[in-house]
Formats: structure tokens, C-alpha cells, sequence
């Protein structure tokens, strides 16, 4: 039977799924609002207009659009992966790393879930739950510390800014906060895991 600790422990691994994929996935980490007058060149991700959105995965120029459609985005793996290869090493590195994030919360959540129903003699599910929650806390932060480090550095990101509406910025956006969430999450859940499966060994 399942114990409000271990409760808790699998909902910080839920909500962290929930993040991970959300950042994952969303066109946000960063917001580029670049002057029109003002030349920007080699810019990660391929964003030279006015209010373009970059993604691991894609950007969208002029925001989203009230549909929710990506009319207005475009896929790093189109045009023969014309824009993946442009990439700089970090930014691969960080999809590398959200990628094995994603695939080991979505483990610690499937093993979470499967030792709330079912108990096995000899072996410790929780204990493994917690272990890919921790694997997940690293990787995240890793990827966190990573893409903050280097766009603050190659891109001159800023967390809030200062500037005027007529000059150009590039910003940290939600997604990458996003991302910020599901580390101290995943931290969290770690640790619950933790002390659930010590509870576990001496009962």
C-alpha cells in the first residue's frame, strides 16, 4: 500500500514529465526583439526578424499565431536540415541532453507508477524511481546550466531588460523557465524517492 511520502514523491515525478516535455517541446527558450534598423547576423536559430521565438526544435518569427497554428515556424530538420547544421555545438548538446531528460522522466513516471499497484520481493522499484529522477535532475541541469551560460555569453541573452522598445534584445523565454521549474523539481522528487525507498529497506 502506498504512503502519503511515496504519493507526493510520484506527483513531483508527474508534474516534472509534465515540464520537461512542455519545455522540450515549445518554441520558447529564447525571444529575440530585434530592431529592424539594427543588423543582427549570427544569431542562433536563424532569427533576424522583429519578435522570433526559438525553440530546441524550431522558431516561429512574429510570435505565435491566435490559432495556435506554426504557419509561421519553421523546423530546424527542414530544407535537408538546413538550419540543424548551423546550429553551434552547445545547442546540440542541449537537445542531446533535454532528449535523454525527456526519456528518463517518462521511466521514473512509468516505474513510479507501476510500484504504486504492484510490490515485488528482492528488488526496490522506489529506489529505482528515485534513481532516474536523479539521472533526470542531472541531465536538466546540465542542459540549464548550459544554455544559460552560453546564450548569456555568444547571445547576450538577459533574464529582464532594461532597453528601450527600439532597441534590440534577446531574452530568456518561458520554456527555458520552464526547464528552470522541472530541475528543482526533479530535485525534489529525487529526494522523496530517496526516502522512500530507505523506508522501504528497513520495513
Amino acid at each position: 500500500m502506498a504512503n502519503c511520502l511515496q504519493i507526493i514523491a510520484i506527483i513531483c515525478i508527474l508534474i516534472t514529465t509534465v515540464a520537461t516535455i512542455v519545455s522540450f517541446a515549445t518554441p520558447n527558450w529564447l525571444n529575440f526583439r530585434i530592431n529592424d534598423s539594427q543588423q543582427m547576423t549570427g544569431r542562433v536559430c536563424e532569427c533576424f526578424s522583429n519578435n522570433c521565438d526559438c525553440g530546441l526544435w524550431l522558431n516561429c518569427k512574429s510570435g505565435a499565431t491566435a490559432s495556435g497554428s506554426l504557419d509561421n515556424c519553421l523546423w530546424f530538420f527542414a530544407d535537408e536540415f538546413k538550419i540543424e547544421k548551423n546550429l553551434p555545438e552547445w545547442f546540440k548538446a542541449v537537445q542531446g541532453l533535454m532528449s535523454c531528460a525527456v526519456a528518463s522522466s517518462m521511466l521514473a513516471l512509468i516505474i513510479g507508477l507501476i510500484s504504486l499497484c504492484w510490490t515485488c520481493k528482492g528488488c526496490n522499484s522506489n529506489a529505482a524511481t528515485g534513481a532516474f529522477a536523479n539521472l533526470t535532475f542531472l541531465l536538466l541541469a546540465v542542459s540549464v546550466c548550459v544554455f544559460g551560460a552560453k546564450a548569456y555569453m555568444s547571445e547576450e541573452a538577459e533574464v529582464i531588460t532594461s532597453k528601450s522598445v527600439t532597441e534590440s534584445v534577446i531574452l530568456f523565454g518561458w520554456s527555458f523557465w520552464v526547464a528552470v521549474g522541472a530541475t528543482g523539481m526533479s530535485l525534489i522528487a529525487s529526494i522523496l524517492y530517496f526516502c522512500v525507498g530507505r523506508s522501504d529497506k528497513y520495513d
